[in-house]
């Protein structure tokens, strides 16, 4: 069930900062909660929806967690999900280890190139038991006929990343956690799966 004292809380210690402060504090994303107030809410000051559910953060009663709208039913998936990593992550094509975000390797088993995909995530945190959801559209997220392509949510400036929330648990609890992701192309039955994170912060690249 959503409440709303994490938004009023972190809305009165926005408002409770001097007003110079205040006069200086952006909103980037526009939607009306303060830069300054997104990281006490757990919220992404550039995304004006965290969770993806259709409400801005300032009308969403819980603005980082979103039910999984995604519609069961459809024929078999012509893609599997051949990787899910949270750590130990390496950059495609190279051997290079890259910080720790979520990465999903997708292989196309068609003939033809797949677009058109949905997802949803969620974050549990073992130890408090908080969870956090997200529901996105991969608008130009594309596997190739018989090949793979990795979805990779981190600060999304490159082709095919997309961004993830920097005021999310991933990255402040220390906490252990379990990442269940379902990933729907339209028309077809939608494929799941889950890991473990590992107790620890976001490690960086080595």
């Amino acid at each position: 069930m959503k409440s709303t004292t994490p938004t009023l809380l972190a809305l009165l210690l926005a408002l409770s900062l001097p007003l110079s402060a205040q006069a200086a504090s952006d909103d980037t994303d526009g939607d009306g909660v303060p830069d300054a107030a997104e990281a006490a809410l757990g919220t992404d000051p550039l995304i004006a929806d965290t969770d993806g559910d259709g409400a801005n953060d300032l009308a969403d009663a819980d603005a980082t967690f979103a039910p999984n709208p995604i519609d069961p039913a459809g024929a078999a998936a012509p893609f599997t999900i051949s990787e899910l990593l949270v750590e130990n992550n390496v950059e495609p094509g190279t051997s290079k280890s890259a910080p720790d975000h979520l990465e999903i390797a997708v292989t196309n088993t068609s003939t033809t190139p797949l677009t058109g995909f949905s997802l949803y995530y969620s974050f549990t945190d073992q130890d408090s038991g908080k969870v956090e959801s997200v529901f996105r559209t991969l608008d130009g997220f594309t596997v190739p006929a018989g090949g793979e392509a990795r979805i990779q949510f981190d600060d999304g400036t490159v082709a095919e990343h997309f961004r993830a929330n920097p005021n999310s648990i991933y990255i402040t609890s220390q906490a252990g956690k379990v990442v269940d992701v379902v990933l729907k192309l339209d028309g077809f039955a939608p494929v799941s799966a889950q890991v473990m994170k590992d107790k620890g912060g976001a490690e960086a690249a080595d």
